[in-house]
């Protein structure tokens, strides 16, 4: 009995001695066979460090895997250790589960050319070998099919359920039948490559390392990470949450600092410029469920920042800061909600030439050409021809033709539901410079802002834009619209103090005259409703000189201009005339700039027919009268004043001094006038702040009945509260003629004063309110 219980004891000593053996020696053989095979099977150089199975931890673990390019010396894959442990106690519960997975140190390099790629070349060899395997077996797959055919007859005729239908059964029960885990899945310290031989990009993931706490094939949400670092800037993670049975998912995607630099060559191939610089960043989040990923909820932010193109003529388009931020954008339910629009400090400019523009060159791919794609668009119409055709064939042979199913499915689309609820662009500049006449022509205009809040389809939605022009100009455009209605819109736009001269360049290519000098003034109200304008536009111009014409000027244009000047202005210099626009702007005969030409020319032969108006001489005022309701200056006025700065140029050490001259006690009854004229107006209307245009018609209505109603009924204020009134308005007016004054060449703080007259200024003045100017010589 000893005897026999010693021999099985040194039998299974000699097992475990050989199970032991084969798990130290197995894995060595295996790496050195798969070495010698792999040229056999791949076409590839494999070199394995080692493989090692340790089987009291159930732990395999392979270390300095590389496989080479077709050079034998280049690595295309490799890692420095592949671990995997599995957790055998699960295996007494029917399941599988896999403890711990992790890949150190892996790396790939990835290279295309055209459309082939470094590893081509493998995919083509199991190309070569799946079509063989799939010839040999395609009789024994017939005649599978036949005997599963007969079989599923067969079962049918017994009431039985066919395997598909049994299959089906039992998915419905169980995803799966064990279950699967695999936790600690871990990718440390990767590097990957792509190279783009044809574009000539190198885009290079550094240290990226991806995280999987734990991985259920049941009914356990899944959570996932993902990091890693670009080699041209920035970082990416990615955290995910998946119940693979449920279908639930949620994902966050944070891209931070991501350089546009990086996407370039792959532009190139589109666009035309010499470089972007610039950083992207995104910040989202989706939630959802696979069976239906459309109708996932997507909500975040995505910006970029520092963003500069140059263009192929050494021009910048920059953007300092362009974001969005997302509310809920749901393609299921065709909802998109955006939170903000933001564009901060911008700055672009559009370059005219005579035969393109900088827009066409950049939109314009190198080594493109009119014939092909005049020969894309010959295919496209052919091709769509031939689509038209066969649709046309489907048609006759369907009972029911696409048409109608896709009226079903635009049916059965949600209504759109779209809106943002604040949309800001601050600090953005604007040049044009036109190339297409001698000298050329610049104009900036900065400092745009646009802002406006709570825009929807469905909604009226207010818009106020402000720029700056050249000289202290400004321009200011409200309007009011539906976006849901295209044939509607109500703006108002005010243009001050547009210094004539600037366009100089314009006047000399067309009339052959440079501008000297002149401000320009623009007010227009413009209403429409279903295609139908209503505009009223006031123009008036200041001072406008021209200069001499060259001997050897050769204009576009034969014009008088000194002559059409000298007719047009008054005996102060001033060009004043209104110009109304009426009409349908689907009419093809509607020609806005028309109608400003003929009234224009209608205005000349009036003024030529009243000799009688023209008064000679051209001298600057040195004083000009204001309202003492207003809070704001004409071009004249502006005009005037600007006119004496040049002296400041002109006469170094000089001093301007501007006055505002007005007695407020004797202006009272005239103030208290133009406000029952212009609150009457408000209280018509129901508008609050009036238009420059709107208060010119307020002013000068008649006294009609329903005025001298509104008369009896209004409150007057009182005395005190009028000359707080006076004493406001005339402060502001200081102000603002100080700031314009300040931006013309040769004005400083020290040479310039603006200022209310003294008690004694104002004994004189009578019920005049002027500004005077005077100046004091060094």
């Amino acid at each position: 009995m000893k005897k026999g219980i010693r021999i099985i004891g040194i039998v299974l000593a000699a097992l475990l001695l050989l199970f032991f053996a084969a798990c130290l020696i197995a894995p060595k053989f295996a790496g050195r066979y798969i070495e010698g095979h792999s040229r056999e099977w791949i076409g590839r150089k494999i070199q394995i460090g080692s493989i090692s199975f340790n089987p009291f931890r159930f732990t395999v673990r392979i270390e300095n895997f590389d496989l080479f390019e077709n050079d034998d010396t280049t690595k295309f894959v490799s890692f420095r250790e592949f671990f995997v442990n599995v957790d055998p106690s699960c295996l007494l519960v029917g399941d599988i589960c896999l403890s711990e997975v992790r890949m150190d140190s892996p790396f790939a390099r990835v290279v295309k050319n055209g459309e082939h790629f470094n590893f081509s070349d493998i995919l083509d060899r199991f190309a070569v070998s799946d079509s063989s395997a799939d010839s040999s077996s395609s009789k024994l797959e017939t005649l599978a099919e036949a005997s599963e055919t007969d079989s599923v007859q067969t079962q049918k005729s017994q009431g039985e359920k066919s395997p598909q239908e049994q299959s089906s059964s039992d998915a419905a029960g169980s995803a799966l039948p064990l279950g699967i885990s695999i936790r600690q899945i871990a990718v440390l310290s990767g590097n990957v490559i792509f190279e783009d031989g044809e574009v000539q990009s190198h885009l290079e993931l550094k240290d990226f390392s991806v995280r999987v706490p734990e991985v259920y094939f049941s009914d356990k949400k899944t959570s996932a990470g993902l990091e890693l670092s670009f080699a041209s800037g920035g970082a990416l993670k990615v955290f995910a949450d998946y119940n693979m049975q449920q279908g639930n998912f949620g994902v966050r995607v944070k891209l931070s600092d991501f350089s546009m630099g990086a996407v370039q060559p792959y532009l190139k191939t589109a666009l035309q410029f010499q470089d972007l610089s610039g950083k992207v960043g995104v910040d989202i989040s989706a939630t959802g469920n696979v069976k239906d990923v459309l109708s996932a909820s997507v909500k975040g932010s995505v910006s970029v920042d520092d963003v500069v193109l140059t263009e192929t003529s050494g021009k910048t388009l920059e953007v300092a800061h362009l974001g969005v931020g997302i509310g809920d954008v749901n393609l299921g339910k065709n909802r998109f909600v955006l939170d903000s629009l933001t564009l901060r400090r911008a700055s672009a400019h559009f370059d005219l030439y005579k035969n393109s523009n900088n827009i066409q060159v950049f939109l314009t791919p190198k080594n493109s050409s009119g014939e092909s794609g005049e020969q894309e668009f010959r295919d496209s119409v052919l091709a769509a021809s031939v689509d038209s055709t066969a649709a046309k064939t489907l048609d006759t042979n369907s009972e029911k033709s696409p048409n109608d199913s896709l009226k079903n499915e635009l049916s059965q689309t949600p209504s759109l539901q779209a809106s943002l609820a604040k949309l800001s662009v601050s600090e953005t500049k604007f040049t044009f410079n036109d190339n297409t006449i001698p000298g050329g022509f610049s104009y900036t205009v900065s400092g745009i802002a646009l802002d406006a809040s709570n825009i929807a389809l469905d909604k009226q939605v207010s818009l106020l834009v402000h720029a700056a022009l050249p000289h202290g100009g400004s321009v200011k455009v409200s309007a009011k619209m539906l976006p849901s209605d295209r044939t509607s819109l109500q703006a108002n736009i005010d243009v001050k103090n547009v210094n004539m001269a600037d366009f100089s360049k314009y006047s000399e290519h067309y009339t052959g005259y440079p501008l000297e000098a002149g401000s320009l003034g623009f007010a227009s109200d413009n209403v429409i409703r279903h295609y139908e304008i209503d505009s009223r536009n006031n123009i008036d111009i200041y001072n406008l000189t021209v200069g001499d014409k060259p001997s050897d000027a050769k204009p576009e244009y034969t014009v008088p201009m000194k002559i059409a000047l000298y007719i047009l202005k008054d005996k102060d210099g001033k060009i004043a005339f209104d110009i109304p626009v009426k009409g349908n702007l689907q009419d093809p005969e509607f020609s806005y700039g028309k109608i400003v030409w003929q009234t224009l020319v209608n205005l000349l032969v009036k003024v030529a027919l009243s000799p009688a108006k023209l008064i000679f001489g051209n001298s600057t005022p040195s004083d000009f009268a204001f309202d003492i309701a207003a809070d704001d200056f004409t071009s004249e006025q502006y005009g005037i004043a600007q006119e004496w700065t040049k002296v400041l140029s002109l006469k170094p050490g000089s001093k301007l001094t501007v006055v505002q001259v007005y007695n407020p006690k004797k202006q009272q009854e005239s103030f208290l006038r133009k406000m029952e004229k212009l609150e009457f107006y408000r209280a018509q209307t129901g508008k609050a702040n009036l238009t420059p245009v709107e208060r010119k018609a307020a002013l000068e209505a008649k006294d009609d009945d329903a005025f001298k109603q509104f008369q009896e009924t209004w409150k007057r204020p009182s005395d005190k509260e009028l000359l707080e009134m006076l004493n406001r308005l005339a402060q502001q007016r200081n102000e603002k003629l100080q700031k314009i004054l300040a931006t013309q060449d040769g004005v400083s703080a020290q040479n310039l004063k603006v200022r209310l007259a003294t008690a004694e200024e104002r004994r004189s003045i009578g019920n005049k309110s002027v500004f005077r100017m005077s100046v004091q010589l060094p």
